[in-house]
């Protein structure tokens, strides 16, 4: 009898509900969801935390410059997504969810500079595609940030701001081109980050700043209204503190787009709109993996990077992976998809799609021609490979052109099969086998990595930790077969949960009311 009347009695006690932690430093979409179903946070306070960062660090104490535009609209924008959430719901998972685009990505009212003075600061009419897809999402561009110098050498003509420096070390690169899309989601200035990729202009940056970058298989994202260097090679990627905010956001830039024949080739491909849900819990239990040693470079190699390297292959393998070390396709891969050899296509592309990009931003463009820049400019402004584009045939007119497609399509092929003969769900190395350089340069002297940029092959940049003296971030990729992205991005889960590599920069630290308890 005593029992039961305790029992009764603790029946009666109030429900008592376990707090939940908010830390806008490490915060998912998932996260960020919940704490605005709570009612603790609104977009209208989560752009305000933003604005407040960019305040604080990048336009004061460290001075990252990363910012070059802020959305004056985005307060706005933010309680009129609120208001449509609780009388709606939300369009997506980035509704009301603030996000800063690379100076590359056409912004329907903010200036598109690509980083180069003669180029002016034209205001495009229309959003670029990645854009209008964001913004059909419910997502808020909350800036423009940097890129590097687009047409001319580096040192030349930079933006006035300065040049963007990396969050865990001043000193040393944040990577390019999308270098202000790194720096400002490591030092968490925004949510998310679209970056674009030719010759690694995502993932470089991802690996310099610590970030999750994912560049998916060519064609299931759209290019229009990107200033391009070719439409071969070139893709917009998200960048982002976790992988499922990256998943999250890629399922919502990627479709096809009739202004962008490439996304014909993603028809049948493309990521559903519940790709971050489709993850599941993270694991790698059976999962296939080799490690692509040919791809380590020659040259200068940094022990540090290397042992992170190991450290990543080995929790692969406690979580659960099948490790096989090495795979070898057979080539030179390194040498074959290098940016300055015959794999790569983007020198025949530059000009004829400077212009056709020129031609979307309409009658108000700067120039209607990119050669009428060049001449205006000087051409001791221009970086030498754009003067030898001018030189170059029409692609459709160059053997060369032709067959370095066709080498780029082989060398895909073959990676592809490699990856089928072993039954592999990614493949995994380094992305550089230095960590970030000294100054603003993108890599060490002989240590690149182009493989997916010049095959099209899908790639997620992952933390692999930080070398010891410096703190500087290494980046471990891993690389998937055509358009099996949903595979390797849940590789990418299971190893993020298996290493819990990444760590905020000490530079840029919480402010008040970044974190709190609901």
């Amino acid at each position: 009898m005593r029992l039961l009347r305790t029992a009764l009695a603790l029946l009666a006690l109030p429900l008592v509900l376990r707090a939940a932690e908010f830390d806008l430093s490490t915060a998912t979409l998932a996260d960020i969801a919940a704490a605005t179903d709570a009612g603790a946070l609104s977009s209208e306070k989560l752009v305000s935390l933003y604005l407040k960062r960019i305040e604080a660090y990048d336009k004061q104490g460290p001075k990252i410059n990363s910012v070059l535009y802020l959305n004056p609209s985005a307060l706005a924008e933010a309680k009129a997504l609120d208001a449509e959430r609780l009388a709606k719901g939300r369009r997506s998972p980035l509704h009301g969810i603030p996000v800063v685009i690379k100076d590359l990505v056409d912004v329907a009212g903010l200036p598109t500079t690509a980083g180069f003075k003669p180029f002016g600061t034209p205001v495009p009419p229309r959003d670029s595609g990645v854009v209008e897809r964001l913004r059909a999402a419910g997502a808020i561009v909350l800036a423009k940030v940097s890129t590097v110098n687009w047409f001319g050498d580096d040192g030349f003509n930079q933006h006035p701001i300065g040049a963007t420096l990396n969050p865990y070390n001043l000193a040393h690169s944040p990577g390019g081109s999308s270098n202000g899309t790194g720096a400002a989601i490591a030092a968490w200035f925004a949510t998310i980050g679209i970056g674009t990729d030719t010759g690694g202009s995502v993932q470089i940056p991802s690996s310099y700043n610590s970030l999750v970058g994912i560049v998916a298989t060519q064609g299931l994202v759209t290019r229009a209204g990107i200033v391009p260097r070719g439409p071969t090679q070139d893709r917009a990627g998200p960048m982002t503190r976790s992988v499922y905010d990256a998943a999250a956001t890629l399922a919502v830039i990627a479709g096809w787009d009739a202004e962008d024949f490439g996304t014909f080739a993603g028809v049948g491909h493309f990521p559903p709109a519940n790709l971050a849900a489709r993850l599941g819990a993270p694991s790698l239990e059976g999962k296939r993996i080799g490690v692509l040693r040919e791809m380590f470079t020659t040259g200068k190699i940094d022990p540090e990077v290397i042992a992170l390297f190991e450290q990543a292959v080995a929790d692969l393998k406690k979580a659960g992976a099948l490790v096989l070390d090495p795979v070898e396709v057979g080539v030179n891969l390194r040498n074959a998809t290098a940016s300055d050899t015959s794999g790569t296509t983007h020198p025949y592309e530059l000009i004829p799609a400077a212009n056709a990009y020129l031609e979307r931003l309409g009658p108000g463009r700067p120039f209607k021609k990119i050669e009428d820049m060049f001449a205006a400019a000087g051409h001791d402004q221009i970086h030498e490979r754009y003067l030898k584009a001018m030189t170059l045939p029409p692609p459709d007119r160059s053997p060369d052109y032709l067959g370095r497609f066709a080498l780029k399509d082989a060398l895909r092929d073959a990676v592809d099969e490699l990856m089928v003969k072993y039954k592999l769900d990614a493949l995994v190395l380094p992305y550089r086998t230095t960590p970030p350089p000294e100054g603003s340069g993108t890599q060490a002297p002989g240590d690149i990595n182009t493989l997916t940029s010049v095959t099209g092959l899908p790639a997620v940049i992952m933390p692999g930790g930080y070398t010891k003296e410096k703190n500087l971030p290494v980046g471990i990729q891993f690389v998937g077969r055509s358009f099996d992205d949903l595979n390797l991005i849940r590789v990418a889960h299971g190893y993020e949960a298996a290493s819990k590599r990444r760590v905020s920069p000490a530079l840029t630290p919480a402010l008040p009311g970044e974190k709190f308890t609901y």
